[in-house]
């Protein structure tokens, strides 16, 4: 009892923090997205009258839908992606926390979890993942093999994950040769290499799964068009934190069919 106290205690403050965080980045991606050279400077101001926000407007969530999704000072409509950011880090961070509690290794997958909800929004804003996320995503897997002391068995399943990247590099350069277009973005594959330094083999081929499908499901609720650009990135490192989080479950499943 006191254990599912302490989770719940934890997971509710994960959310407020996971909450917080996915007001701050959705802000610092909108300025990036509009050229702003400082994004993470400044206060926060309203996209349309430009007024700055006092400390009741930027209450995560409630602020939100206490206005109705609208400005306090120009009744403009807020756009609904700052709502869905807020809703995203939250979401995630309470994932992550239930899932592998209060200890040392929470602090992998909690900045594993902000980086990618980070670069889901510059991708979301700008079709872009930077280079430097992604970076900043492999050094904190560098930081934490050694504080959590990982040694050659992990290195190994890093090598065997890293064969799924790959071979998909390899796919979508021949399907890029014979459509003569793209097919999948370089930051998506990117990306799926620097997720194979967290995830196994298995574990990456149900992220792609993960996210095809709720990729498929946004275009399918969101009333997607055929031929309509809708980056990838997202939904992606949605299924690799699902996968991180409930992805083991399924996967025992799944072998044990055979």
């Amino acid at each position: 009892m006191e254990e599912q106290l302490l989770t719940a205690c934890l997971c509710f403050w994960l959310a407020v923090l996971g909450a917080v965080l996915g007001s701050f980045l959705d802000c610092a991606a909108s300025r990036w997205a509009a050229g702003d050279p400082r994004p993470f400077a400044g206060r926060s101001r309203c996209a349309s009258c430009g007024h700055t926000l006092g400390a009741r407007d930027l209450v995560p969530v409630f602020s939100f839908l206490f206005r109705r999704g609208r400005c306090r000072y120009c009744g403009e409509t807020i756009p609904a992606e700052c709502l869905a950011a807020e809703l995203a880090g939250a979401a995630a961070f309470v994932c992550v926390g239930a899932r592998f509690g209060l200890c040392l290794e929470l602090g992998q997958w909690l900045v594993f979890a902000a980086l990618l909800l980070a670069l889901s929004l510059t991708d979301w804003a700008k079709r872009i993942i930077p280079d430097k996320l992604l970076a900043l995503l492999a050094a904190n897997r560098a930081v934490w093999f050694f504080a959590l002391g990982h040694g050659v068995r992990e290195v190994l399943e890093a090598v065997k994950a890293l064969a799924v990247p790959a071979a998909l590099l390899v796919l979508v350069l021949v399907m890029e040769r014979l459509l003569g277009r793209e097919a999948m973005g370089g930051g998506d594959v990117k990306l799926l290499f620097v997720l194979a330094l967290y995830l196994g083999w298995a574990e990456l081929f149900l992220t792609l799964l993960a996210g095809c499908v709720l990729g498929l499901l946004w275009a399918a609720l969101t009333g997607g068009k055929k031929g309509t650009a809708m980056p990838f990135g997202p939904f992606l490192a949605a299924g690799a934190v699902l996968t991180a989080c409930y992805g083991g479950p399924v996967l025992e499943w799944y072998f044990g069919l055979f």
